[in-house]
């Protein structure tokens, strides 16, 4: 089974989803995810705005003063890294995730991010080019503006199926490897026999 996941690193839910769905790929084989990107900061700017977070600069200030909750510089690395090698995509997603929320991390922090990126042993000569690389943020801007035209996206994390049928999954804790299988096929189920549940 292929499903696709829109996320953002801002959210604790979209984390705590995130280890949940690695789970379920490490126990069910035949389950892919595409991880796409879905920004929680442009979604809450005014429809009438022109401001894009995708035409932003590195050190931006966020929309209406918002510096706490910046991610451009995170959605920016995590393409860099993902342009270089699939595995190595993953251990950044996940170890940008688990700093963000089990040690607070700035994402917004570049340093801090090619350290990270560092650690999944890619070129780094090659990502520092790519974190300057503006055509990068085109992906950005492609997954969140899909994301709102074909599932009326409005948070992370976005999961969605085969048939259409995208689901926002609100997690108030980590779930257990024991509880990930089950939970999984409990989403499924409502996925594929339920598609009328909102």
């Amino acid at each position: 089974m292929h499903i696709t996941v829109f996320f953002d690193y801002l959210y604790p839910f979209a984390w705590r989803a995130s280890r949940w769905l690695d789970v379920v790929v490490a126990q069910l084989p035949d389950v892919t995810i595409d991880w796409r990107y879905f920004s929680l900061e442009q979604v809450n700017v005014p429809a009438d705005s022109d401001w894009r977070l995708w035409d932003q600069a590195a050190d931006y200030a966020g929309y209406n003063g918002r510096n706490k909750y910046r991610a451009l510089n995170a959605f920016w690395a995590t393409e860099a890294v993902r342009r270089q090698d699939a595995g190595a995509f993953q251990q950044f997603r996940r170890t940008v995730y688990d700093a963000r929320h089990q040690a607070n991390l700035d994402i917004h922090d570049r340093q801090a991010l090619a350290e990270i990126a560092q650690s999944t042993g890619i070129d780094m000569a090659q990502y520092t080019r790519d974190v300057t690389d503006r055509s990068l943020l085109a992906g950005l801007q492609r997954d969140h503006e899909y994301a709102k035209a074909t599932y009326d996206c409005f948070g992370v994390p976005t999961v969605c199926f085969a048939n259409g049928y995208a689901v926002y999954i609100k997690l108030s804790e980590v779930v257990s490897d024991a509880d990930a299988g089950p939970l999984f096929d409990d989403v499924c189920h409502n996925a594929t026999h339920r598609p009328w549940l909102a």
